[in-house]
Parts: structure tokens; C-alpha cells; sequence
């Protein structure tokens, strides 16, 4: 078969101490890009901020003003870690540039993946998979995947959210509480729809639901096994049909708090299997396809590996000696907290009672003002008798309100740790043990990541690319994006669309075919054509806009970006739901109804969260007219069926919107329906309503 090819982007966080010196983060941002445009050999970004590297990779401020680095394209795991790694070591050497006396302060950098101070930001490690096939049918086929992965790929550490001390496989993953969506800094969802594929005649899965590693072994794992999934997916074999979770968001919330990867899970029929069975099930479609031509050479190593690890973790319960970053921190963080005092093997007591503590002292009538757990701890008062429940379940384990005092006192340094854990250079704690020998994290095939420094891949366009770069950097009027490199002085373009390409084809702009758009060598006129041509990137970025403008109510600016969309012919059904949304609101109703018509006609080829969308629109449409419409609410409890019929849809504006229209009865009925194409869990409020319960599935029998 084609090689596969795939790469990551790795979000970094970055503060100056001592704290009460440090300088302001865009002071930071700007030293650290100007330290990057006059250290690293790179040609400017085309029509976005940051720059391209001559490993091939791209180095840019992503919005919240946080360093991204996003690698080079790869073919195998092994070299994707190496070019992570070699990210790493670059964005190091950016900081330990800096002037330390001016900024007044140190400058540390961390591969982190959850803020502790209650900001609820997140950094993430996001992963991008080339494919062949239309992805109609996939989030069915890759949910269980990504929600039981985290047994190996989980970066280990605390959930953010909770008031105690609870661990976590994978802290990042408490943010994702949605099936499927496209947003990706909020509603994050598991299986992310983002379309901009950045390449000619190939889709690109974005893999929203990752974090940060520290092993090699986690890492080379995590690219390797999902890349497999997916070339099985783009096959066409549907690697995840026996192993439909029925509520995924839940189960995503057991594995991330189960160290001993024992808990079931429930699928469609009634089974359970644990997370490391699921694993099992999808290492046995990709042993069956080593042969068939369905996966790259390098399949059978990655399913060795992949074997082994779920091995270990199965016969070792307590994980301690497995060389993943969950189960490093795991040993590491419980003697650090017995050290601190902390009763380890009592946290989920300690935890129940903190949480039952604070629920009773928000509801004590009888309390004057606002009083803290930590506080009357703290001061040692007496304990009120509201607690009193409370002590009595401490006292049954053995346990005391100076246990609880200690957690709470201590957690702040747990959470340091964590941080410290990831954090860039000889400081870090992870690159402490390293060097001591003590990690056996090692895959030998990463290779050698200085050379990956300066170096791209060996083949595909990245090598082009990292190879034009080292011969053109400096040169003025020089440009650079994933697809292309823009000459604007002699009007020339080199056309990397092909992501399989291996050698330089310059073509002069007049003649140059980018995606459709034939360009004018005047430079003025030339930027302005690639920046806003009609490419994939371009339309998607023009349909995220359009959200934002429905989000703050600027239902004008929202229908010209949605109308630009599908002229393009992108998306044609969901654009033209998002598009009756907007008009709607603007209570041009003839023609939202053209356009869910359209979209109607259009779905075939759609994400399957869309046909639901559509039957909803028709179904609100019929309530208007006074007319039946269990026909549509039909359709819609058959398509549910599917998890991937579920996304976050903002549409209760439409539906308030029409609340005098539609009547109380209709308006509560269309706001259940709207959750229950959102998320699982609300499908059964449904069944509350006669209409819902008696609609018949098209081609069934009539209750």
C-alpha cells in the first residue's frame, strides 16, 4: 500500500519566576518569536503567523498566545517522536536564549497539559492522520479507540477539577465532554470533525483528544496503534463495530480514574469489556491485515509493542514498573505524597469527604456568611454539625480531620510537581530520571533527534520543503505554508499540494494551478489571491467564522460566510443547516426552507450528525404548518442509533426564537429533541414525550 503519513502539534505553556518580577506574556511572546526569526534558518509563514523550519516542521504563536510547534509529515511512529523530541530541544534552545537580566527572571518552559490554578486552560498534543477514503461512518469506527487508548497514551497526573487529590490517566481528558464536534478550545470533543485536510485529493483526521508524553515508548505507541486504526478505517474494514460503547463520555470518565484498567465498560447488546479487552479486539484487526497489503511494513512491530504493553498492564495491576508516563507519575507522585503525609491509599476516602464536606457547609442554614473546609481546618475550630455525618465516615476508615487538613495543605505541591514533570531542560523532572538511568522508556528506532534538529524526513514534501528552506532562507519575498512555496519577486510557486511529492516543480504564478485559482504574478494582487482562494483551509476558516458570528448574533455576517462556503461547495449539507440557522434568526423563513430542502438533497455524503440536523429542521417546520411529522421523528430515533449522529448543535436560539410560534408543548418537545442530538445521555428525556415514544423506525412494525 501508499505509506501513511501523520504528525503531531505539540501546545506549550511558559511563565517567567520569581512570579512577582516576571514580565508580561506578550513581552515574552515577542522575544521568544524575535529570538526564532534571527536564530532558526525558517521562510515566513504564508497569510498566518510563525514560521517554517528546515526540518520541515512549523513553529508559530497559536491563539491564546501559546508557542505551538507542529512536525513535519512522517511515515512511521518512530520518526514522529523523533521530530516531537527535536521540537522540544528547539523550543528549549528559544528560551535558554533569552536575556535573563532584562526579562528579570527565568523563562521555563513545560510540555504540560492541564493549568492547576482553576483557569481551566489546557495544552495538548494534537495528532493529524492522512487518509484516502470519505470519513462517512468513522467516529463509530474510532470512538472506543481513542476513549480506551489512554491506557497507554494518558500523560498521568490530577483531575483539575476535583477539590481533593484524585489521580488521573489522562487529566486533559476531563475537558471532553462531547461526542463529536469541530470546535477544539471548547465543547472539546472525542472525535473531532475538522475538515481542512492541507493537501490535494487526501482527508486529514485531527486528533483532538491527546496530551503531551514524556516516553518514548508511550509516544511511538500512541501514533503507531492509531495510525493503524485508522489505515484499517480508510480500508474499510470497521475495526470498531464489535466494541460500540453505549455511553463513551462515561466511559471516558471511568478509564481516566482507573489505575488498575480493570473496570467494564458497557457496549451495545449488554456486554462489557474493560478497557484493555477493547485495546485487544483492535490489535486483532490489525494482526489479521499485516499480510493483506491493508498496512505499512512497520505494522507488525507497532503490534508487537502494542501486545506487550497491554500484557504488562493486564498481568501487573498496579502498572508501577511499566515504562508509560501515567505509570512513571503514579509511583512517582504516591511517594511523594506519603512523604508529604498524604494517606496515598486512602485518597478516594479523603476525596468523598472533602466533597460531602463542602456540599454540607454550603447548605448549613445555620452557618453566618461563607465558611471554607480549609479555612475551619486551617484555624482549627470546632468542627460544625453539619461535618458531623462526616467525621463518622472518617472515623470508619480509620481516618481524621488532620488527614483531610494534610491533602488539602499539600495537593499545591503534588500540582507542582506535575508541572515540573514535563518542564523543558535540565530542570525538568521527567529529564531528571532520564539522565539517572532510572526510566527504561526508551525505543531505540526514535534514532538520533540533534540531527532531526536541522534535518527533515527523507521523503515526502517535508523534505522538499526543509531542503528549499535551507537553500532560499534570507532570500526576500519568500513564503511558506503546508502546500505550497510562494516566490513573489521572480512570480514562481513550488506546488507541495501532494503530500507524496519528492522533487521541486517551480511554476511561473501566471500559469499555476493552486487549488483552482489560475494567480497574477503582481505581487499585491498574488498574496491576496492565496490567501483567499477558494481552498479547503481558507472555506473552513471562512465556516469557523461564520459560527462565531451566529455565537455573538451577527446573523448578516454569518449568512455571507456560509453563502461564500457553499459556493465554494464545501460541506453543501451542513453549511446549508448552518445557513437555514442564520435565516431563521433573521426570520427569513422561505428561504431557511429552500436551504434545508438542499441540504436534504445533498447528505448523502455527509457526517452522519448532519441527516439528524436536517430531519430536525424539517420536523420544526411541520409544527409551524400544523402538519404531521412522526414521519421525520422516525428517521431520526433510526439514525440515533449511530453515535456518530451526535454532535453539540447551538440551536436552542432558533428554537427560543420561535417560542410564540411553536407553543409551549412543540417548544419543550424541539428543546429535549436539540440535547438529544448533542449528547447520548439526554436521548432519554425523550422518552418522556407520546410523540417520541410511539414514532415508528422506518421498515419496522408499528408498536
Amino acid at each position: 500500500m501508499t505509506d501513511l503519513l501523520f504528525g503531531t502539534e505539540t501546545e506549550y505553556a511558559f511563565a517567567c519566576l520569581p512570579e512577582k518580577n516576571k514580565s508580561g506574556r506578550g513581552e515574552l511572546v515577542s522575544r521568544l518569536l524575535e529570538n526564532a526569526h534571527s536564530r532558526l534558518i525558517h521562510l515566513p509563514s504564508l497569510g498566518s503567523s510563525g514560521m517554517y523550519l528546515l526540518n520541515g516542521s512549523r513553529f508559530y504563536l497559536d491563539c491564546g498566545l501559546h508557542l505551538e510547534l507542529a512536525g513535519p509529515e512522517t511515515s512511521d511512529p518512530w520518526s514522529t517522536v523523533r521530530y516531537v523530541e527535536a521540537g522540544h530541544r528547539i523550543v528549549e534552545n528559544l528560551i535558554a536564549s533569552l536575556d535573563r537580566k532584562s526579562l528579570r527572571g527565568d523563562v521555563m518552559c513545560f510540555r504540560c497539559n492541564v493549568d492547576y490554578s482553576g483557569t481551566d486552560s489546557t495544552w495538548g498534543c494534537h495528532e493529524s492522520y492522512l487518509h484516502r477514503s470519505p470519513r462517512r461512518g468513522w467516529q463509530a469506527q474510532l470512538i472506543p479507540f481513542l476513549v480506551t487508548r489512554l491506557i497507554f497514551t494518558g500523560a498521568g497526573g490530577f483531575n483539575p477539577r476535583s477539590r481533593g487529590l484524585e489521580f488521573s490517566l489522562a487529566p486533559r481528558l476531563t475537558y471532553f465532554r462531547n461526542l463529536v464536534g469541530e470546535s477544539s478550545t471548547n465543547d472539546r470533543p472525542i472525535f473531532h470533525t475538522k475538515s481542512e485536510s492541507l493537501s490535494s485529493g487526501f482527508g486529514r483526521l485531527h486528533v483532538l483528544c491527546g496530551e503531551s508524553l514524556c516516553s518514548q515508548t508511550a509516544g511511538v505507541l500512541k501514533i503507531g496503534a492509531t495510525a493503524l486504526v485508522v489505515a484499517l478505517a480508510d480500508a474499510g474494514f470497521n475495526p470498531g463495530s464489535s466494541v460500540q460503547l453505549v455511553d463513551p463520555i462515561a466511559a471516558l470518565s471511568t478509564v481516566t480514574r482507573d489505575i488498575a484498567c480493570s473496570e467494564k465498560l458497557v457496549l451495545d447488546g449488554g456486554r462489557s469489556l474493560t478497557a484493555i479487552e477493547i485495546q485487544r479486539r483492535y490489535l486483532e484487526q490489525a494482526t489479521a491485515h499485516l499480510h493483506d497489503g491493508s498496512l505499512p511494513d512497520w505494522a507488525g512491530e507497532v503490534c508487537r509493542l502494542w501486545r506487550q504493553v497491554l500484557d504488562n498492564l493486564e498481568a501487573a495491576r498496579d502498572a508501577a514498573d511499566q515504562p508509560l508516563d501515567w505509570t512513571i507519575k503514579l509511583k512517582l507522585y504516591a511517594n511523594h505524597a506519603r512523604s508529604l503525609g498524604i494517606r496515598w491509599d486512602e485518597l478516594a476516602a479523603l476525596n468523598e469527604a472533602i466533597a460531602n464536606s463542602e456540599a454540607a457547609l454550603a447548605g448549613a442554614a445555620a452557618l453566618e456568611g461563607r465558611t471554607s473546609l480549609e479555612s475551619l481546618l486551617h484555624t482549627k475550630n470546632a468542627i460544625p454539625k453539619a461535618l458531623r455525618p462526616v467525621e463518622t465516615q472518617l472515623e470508619s476508615r480509620g481516618l481524621t480531620w488532620d488527614d483531610v487538613r494534610i491533602l488539602i495543605e499539600n495537593r499545591s505541591k503534588l500540582f507542582e510537581t506535575d508541572m515540573r514533570f514535563g518542564q523543558l531542560g535540565l530542570q525538568g523532572i521527567f529529564n531528571t530520571l532520564d539522565r539517572t538511568g532510572v526510566l527504561n522508556h526508551r525505543v531505540d528506532a526514535v534514532g538520533d533527534i540533534e540531527a532531526a534538529m536541522t534535518e527533515p524526513p527523507p521523503g515526502g514534501r517535508a523534505r522538499v520543503r526543509g531542503e528549499v528552506i535551507r537553500r532560499l532562507s534570507g532570500m526576500p519575498d519568500m513564503r511558506c505554508d503546508w502546500q505550497r512555496i510562494v516566490q513573489f519577486k521572480d512570480g514562481l510557486v513550488l506546488d507541495l499540494s501532494n503530500p507524496f511529492v519528492n522533487e521541486e516543480l517551480w511554476k511561473p504564478a501566471g500559469s499555476a494551478d493552486l487549488d483552482g485559482a489560475v494567480l497574477s504574478p503582481d505581487q499585491a494582487g498574488f498574496l491576496d489571491r492565496v490567501l483567499w482562494n477558494t481552498t479547503e483551509t481558507s472555506v473552513y476558516s471562512q465556516r469557523v467564522q461564520a459560527y462565531e458570528c451566529y455565537q455573538h448574533g451577527d446573523y448578516v455576517a454569518a449568512e455571507q460566510l456560509l453563502r461564500a462556503c457553499v459556493a465554494a461547495g464545501y460541506e453543501l449539507a451542513s453549511n446549508r443547516c448552518h445557513l437555514a440557522r442564520s435565516l431563521l434568526m433573521m426570520d427569513r423563513e422561505a428561504e431557511a426552507r429552500a436551504e434545508v430542502e438542499q441540504a436534504w438533497a445533498a447528505c448523502a455524503d455527509a457526517y452522519d450528525y448532519v441527516p439528524p440536523r436536517i430531519l430536525f429542521l424539517r420536523c420544526l417546520f411541520a409544527m409551524l404548518d400544523g402538519a404531521d411529522y412522526t414521519a421525520f421523528l422516525g428517521q431520526i430515533k433510526a439514525l440515533l442509533n449511530s453515535n456518530g449522529a451526535r454532535m453539540n448543535w447551538t440551536i436552542h436560539p432558533v428554537i427560543d426564537h420561535l417560542r410564540s410560534r411553536l407553543g409551549r408543548k412543540n417548544h419543550r418537545f424541539l428543546i429535549a429533541l436539540a440535547d438529544a442530538l448533542s449528547e447520548t445521555r439526554s436521548v432519554q428525556k425523550l422518552e418522556r414525550f407520546r410523540e417520541w415514544r410511539e414514532a415508528t423506525i422506518p421498515g419496522a412494525a408499528a408498536a
